[in-house]
Parts: C-alpha cells; structure tokens; sequence
C-alpha cells in the first residue's frame, strides 16, 4: 500500500561518499516501507499524484536551502543534515529554523542542534548496516605459535577530523617491526591533487618529522575507491578496527567493522556513541578542544575542510595519545578479548538495519504532517 503523500528527496544519491551511500539507502529504505519517493523532482501525470500532499526532504547542506521558493512547491519541508562538531555551523540555524522539522542520524547531533538554538523539532533518525553483506569470517586468533599477524584496520577519508595523525603516531610509538603486527588504512583524498603519491608522501614526511629512533612496524597504505566486495575482503582481514576520530555525525566504517564481526578502537566521542560500548569496543579517552587549533598546526597532515570547522564555540574530541596507544596494546595482546568483543559487536549491528531506518524514516515525516494539521 502506498503513502497518501509524495516526497521529494533532494540528495547526493549519486554520491560514492558516506553521505551519498545514506542518501541512497534512506530513499530505498522508505520505499520499502511503501512511501512514495521520486528523487529531485516531483512525478506528474495522474489526477491521484497531484491531490497527494507534497513532502520535501532536503539532504544537502542547509546553507543551500531556499525555504520560502519550495514553499510554493511543497506543503512539508524536512531537513536531513549530520554535524562533527558540538554545534553547527551559524549560516546553518535560519534556514533550517525555516523548516518543519529536521531529522539527524544521532543523538551527539540532537544535542548539537539544540545547543546551536534550532528550535523545529528534531527527529532522530538513524543509519544502517547491511549486515547480510558485511558478515564475519572464520580466523584464527594470531600467536607465536602460528606465527600469525595481528591486523589493524582503518578505513576513512584523508581529512584533519578523522585524525590520520593520532592513529600514526600512536602506532609507530607503541609497535615496533619485532611485534607481529601491520596496520592496514583504505583512504582517499578529496581534490584532484591528492592522489596515492600526495597522501603517501604526506605520511612520510610526518613520520619523518616524528623523528622515531627504531624500526616501526608495517603501515599499508590503500588509497582510491574500493569496490564493495573488496571493502568487506578489506574487513575481514583485521583483528581490530581502529580510528581515532575527532567527530563524527555516525561513523559508517565503525557499523561496518562492527557487522563484519571486528571490534573497533575508537574515540569515546561523536555519534557513534550510539552503538560502540565498552562491550563491543576500547574505547578511548578525549578533550573536547577547538578544531581551528590542531587545524592551523604545522604538524595537521590533512587539512581539508578546516574552513567548515573555524567558528567560535565548536568543539570537537582530541584522543589522548597515551589512552589510544594502551587500548591498541591492549587489543594486539588479548585476541581471545578482541574475538569477545568482535561477536558483541555483531550482535550490536544486527539491530542497525536500513530497514529500521526506513520505518523511523517514514514515522518522522508522518509525524510532522499531523503536527502541521
């Protein structure tokens, strides 16, 4: 049966980011829930279509809405936007205080909102995993006995907010090529310029400038995008996933590596805070501190977007590097643990489904329709 409604999603569904892969999924999760959904425009045709009330959900930068030109269009107007930081950024607040509601996909975000004085209602609706794909794989816990590798892997993009220089750093001081270990990072950049050579030569020149005085242990670097199947082979190789990200709206890779059976050492900050436990992660210790800070500093291999993150008042999550390193040790030594954790983990993201979203995806827009009758 289908909606008494239409929605209009305007979205980067064509996307390969982690905002076009939710754009993607929230639009066939609501049809699933038998929501009438056209993307950028509105169907035509029929008399029935045309006597449907008209709901537009906006999934691009708030900035760039036009309130009062779509409400000649549309009786309904949702926000669905994500944030890094302790609040977003001041051009966001009227143009979304315009709306009739806004949804976001944590609870880190609500309050983020609310901090930042949007006063519409704020819906939270969450993303998924597909768990059916990400699935775990049978490994054998490494030791000296089987000469095994304990792998880390890190999967993000080449930005100062996900904080490439933590997890280096932390990693090269606390292992050494005589532990049995490799740290294995997917990641790519975001202009033209920053290809495999300019990310790889970035990381080599802060190694250098950390001037360690041994022999550390392997960093493999990934660089480009991966297709899904080499994505979750990617997965299925670590004992552990890691990043110690400085904010983050979801954190798609954590629910990825939690489906996939690994558990993940990140951060005790941002929205992934939602699912990540002390059951199912190690979680790591934090400052809230201004991101301009570590932005401007000569040391910040990745500076892209910083112009997004320079307002007063926005904080966001330093790890500590000493509570970083000690969680990573403490992984890398208890792969039975590790394997305890990676099965919560599992069993953690089950409960994440695209289908969950669809139907608090759907409720939400239902809800905000009686609100305006």
């Amino acid at each position: 049966m289908t909606s008494s409604y239409q929605v209009v999603w305007k979205g980067p569904v064509n996307k390969k980011s982690g905002l076009g892969i939710a754009s993607r999924e929230y639009v066939r999760a609501l049809r699933r829930q038998g929501v009438d959904v056209a993307v950028g425009t509105e169907r035509s045709g029929t008399t029935k279509t045309a006597k449907k009330h008209k709901v537009l959900i906006y999934h691009h930068s708030p900035r760039t809405l036009n309130a009062g030109k779509e409400r000649k269009r549309f009786k309904t107007i949702i926000v669905n936007t994500v944030w890094e930081t302790t609040r977003i950024p001041k051009w966001w607040i009227k143009p979304i205080n315009q709306c009739d509601a806004v949804c976001v996909p944590s609870h880190q975000n609500k309050r983020a909102l609310q901090n930042s004085g949007i006063q519409i209602p704020i819906f939270v609706v969450p993303h998924g995993v597909h768990a059916r794909f990400f699935t775990p794989k049978k490994k054998q816990p490494p030791s000296e006995k089987t000469n095994g590798t304990f792998t880390f892997v890190s999967v993000f993009g080449f930005q100062h907010r996900k904080n490439p220089e933590a997890l280096l750093k932390a990693y090269w001081e606390e292992f050494s090529s005589a532990d049995r270990v490799r740290l294995i990072i997917k990641t790519n950049g975001y202009a033209p310029h920053e290809n495999d050579r300019w990310i790889k030569n970035r990381i080599q020149a802060y190694k250098a400038r950390l001037n360690l005085r041994k022999s550390t242990a392997p960093v493999q670097i990934i660089t480009g995008h991966l297709h899904a199947k080499s994505l979750k082979n990617l997965y299925a190789k670590g004992h552990a996933f890691v990043l110690p990200t400085r904010g983050e709206g979801v954190g798609l890779p954590f629910l990825e590596a939690m489906a996939s059976g690994i558990p993940v050492i990140a951060t005790g900050w941002g929205g992934h805070m939602d699912f990540l436990t002390k059951h199912n992660a190690f979680l790591v210790k934090y400052k809230l501190r201004p991101p301009v800070i570590g932005m401007n500093r000569k040391s910040s291999i990745a500076r892209q977007f910083r112009h997004l993150f320079a307002e007063k008042g926005m904080l966001w999550a330093e790890a500590d590097i000493g509570s970083l390193r000690k969680q990573m040790r403490t992984a890398y030594e208890n792969p039975l643990l590790c394997m305890k954790k990676g099965r919560q983990a599992r069993r953690d993201a089950l409960k994440w489904s695209w289908n969950r979203a669809g139907r608090l995806f759907k409720k939400t827009i239902e809800t905000t329709i009686r609100m305006k009758k």
